[in-house]
């Protein structure tokens, strides 16, 4: 029970690293989530622009005409003088005037037909663009009248001839963003796990390890087991309680969806992750302590980066070639990024069981190289 107590009091006094490491959590978790709170565009959005327009055919396909400006525009039908009509459009409160002469529909075929004319700002991007619109619209329901179609035909096949929504799509081929917000957050939560863990414990275990207060704990009562079995005990507590704060962290950023199937699954990964960190911590500080403490800073960079990168943590397991997959198979960091893919694509708990088996795997020959290492490491010191 000394040993316990003796434990938590030092890690207390690096409470300044542990905030530092929450705080980089925290900001990771903020920048991941920022990239899914922008709302998404998958599709082309047409422009609704104010436009002017008399009929004066008052036909059928006058008609169709008018229709299809609506679809594409605000169209008003207010009644202005000539000069009134030009103020308005070069005063930007219309775009564009149109007006439909009488006699459009019987002429639209002939060699002397009477077009539509529109009235805009050359000047301006906008009033181009309807008068472009308008003039791909009427050309081509006469091409497909020429054709042979009928009139409400060629309205039909020239519509969906010129409708941008079926050709014209968002650039949304960004592999960032095609996995979902909870993915996203539970993949860096690995590299934040061990930095807080092996950063902030490993000096505590290692102070336990260190000559003195080990030659001490040799004279008493307290065996090197179960002084053992305190520090694993001790670095499990802190590793839950850590993993805790960072399971409410991300929470806070999933919202609701957190107590969905996918996301108690990925934080079971989590969990079972967070315990093998603790195990190589054990490992770790299983050797001599005077030379790990003084690499400590080091040490923990390495593990965390190298696990990170060959795990699938920083860099996409799709991306990884196949010689990197197979170095990156004996890292508990792999499983659980296949884990986490293989929930993110639905799968259930008997789809990353063994990924799960594989991490624990890990983990249980950690502890038991470590325990094995402090036991020789004890004899020779006795010898």
């Amino acid at each position: 029970m000394q040993v316990f107590k003796s434990f938590f009091k030092i890690v207390r006094s690096y409470k300044s690293g542990i905030i530092l490491y929450a705080a980089i959590t925290m900001l990771m978790a903020i920048l991941v989530s920022s990239q899914y709170d922008k709302s998404e565009t998958t599709a082309y959005s047409n422009i609704k622009l104010s436009v002017l327009v008399r009929d004066y055919d008052n036909s059928e396909l006058s008609k169709k005409v008018v229709d299809y400006l609506k679809s594409q525009h605000d169209v008003h039908f207010d009644d202005y003088e000539d000069d009134m009509i030009k103020d308005l459009i070069f005063g930007e409160y219309y775009t564009a005037y149109i007006e439909i002469p009488k006699g459009f529909m019987d002429s639209h075929l002939s060699d002397n037909k009477k077009n539509i004319s529109i009235l805009y700002d050359s000047n301006k991007a906008y009033g181009n663009f309807v008068a472009l619109e308008l003039g791909s619209f009427v050309d081509g329901v006469a091409r497909f009248e020429n054709a042979g179609f009928t009139l409400s035909e060629a309205v039909k096949n020239t519509n969906n001839a010129i409708d941008t929504d079926k050709f014209v799509v968002a650039d949304n081929d960004d592999e960032g963003n095609t996995n979902s917000k909870e993915y996203s957050l539970f993949l860096f939560l690995p590299y934040a796990i061990m930095s807080i863990v092996l950063w902030c414990l490993l000096p505590a275990v290692l102070r336990f390890n260190g000559k003195d207060i080990k030659d001490r704990t040799m004279v008493s009562r307290l065996s090197p087991l179960k002084r053992n079995v305190c520090l694993f005990l001790g670095s499990t507590v802190v590793s839950m309680i850590v993993y805790l704060g960072v399971i409410v962290v991300t929470g806070v950023f999933i919202g609701s969806s957190f107590f969905s199937g996918k996301c108690l699954l990925s934080a079971l990964n989590l969990l079972i992750f967070t315990f093998v960190t603790g195990t190589l911590l054990i490992f770790i500080a299983s050797f001599p302590s005077e030379g790990v403490l003084k690499s400590r800073d080091v040490l923990v960079n390495i593990i965390g980066l190298s696990f990170s990168f060959l795990g699938g943590i920083f860099v996409p397991l799709e991306m990884l070639g196949d010689s990197i997959k197979s170095v990156g198979r004996f890292l508990p960091t792999y499983w659980y990024a296949v884990a986490l893919r293989r929930i993110e694509d639905g799968g259930e708990l008997d789809t990353v069981f063994q990924c799960f088996g594989m991490e624990l795997i890990f983990g249980v020959f950690c502890l038991a190289l470590g325990l094995a290492i402090s036991r020789v490491t004890i004899y020779l010191s006795k010898s």
